[in-house]
């Protein structure tokens, strides 16, 4: 018979109700089986498509749980931003941008189930844009919102300047086009 497939969060209510059950004692699938029916909804079944006859494979754990992530897509996970590039049986490979550190790593591997897994989002626009600009300055061999002056600049609205210093909050209104070690006026 094949495994099922089911949702993180069916998993973690599974989990829960055999967690519920007597410390100690060797549980048989029937007790099982009884404190995962009477945990789950028909609407925990209905989300996944099952139906009642699939307790028992819920129950036994007979199931595998569903992939969350999609290649090409950004998620969020604490402090860090990454975009997925492929995905393996239980091993994610991303970019990944850490925040608090400013790192930027290109090829980052993570097994599902550790900590970023178990805290990861789907990236809101705004949290897109910053792992896009870090990767841009990254490829300049900088750091996030990094300059130095004698920079190739541009302002959102204008066209380049040489950069020679910043002001607060300034920073995320400049796009780095070239660093003054690439620059050929030199």
């Amino acid at each position: 018979m094949p495994k099922l497939t089911i949702s993180k969060e069916l998993d973690a209510k599974i989990t829960k109700a055999i967690e519920k059950l007597a410390w100690g004692v060797p549980y048989t699938n029937l007790e099982k089986m009884y404190a995962v029916s009477g945990y789950l909804s028909d609407f925990d079944l209905d989300a996944n498509g099952l139906t009642a006859k699939d307790i028992f494979d819920l129950a036994t754990g007979n199931y595998s749980v569903k992939k969350q992530y999609e290649v090409g897509r950004y998620y969020r996970s604490s402090n860090s931003i990454f975009k997925v590039k492929n995905m393996d049986e239980d091993m994610v490979r991303c970019k990944i941008f850490y925040e608090d550190e400013n790192v930027m790593i290109e090829d980052f591997y993570f097994k599902c189930g550790n900590s970023i897994d178990s805290e990861a989002r789907p990236a809101k626009n705004r949290e897109v844009k910053i792992l896009n600009r870090a990767e841009q300055f990254y490829k300049q061999g900088r750091q996030l919102n990094e300059f130095k002056q004698g920079d190739v600049v541009r302002r959102a609205q204008g066209e380049p300047f040489y950069f020679r210093e910043v002001h607060e909050g300034e920073e995320f209104a400049l796009t780095l086009v070239c660093t003054k070690e690439k620059r050929g006026d030199l």
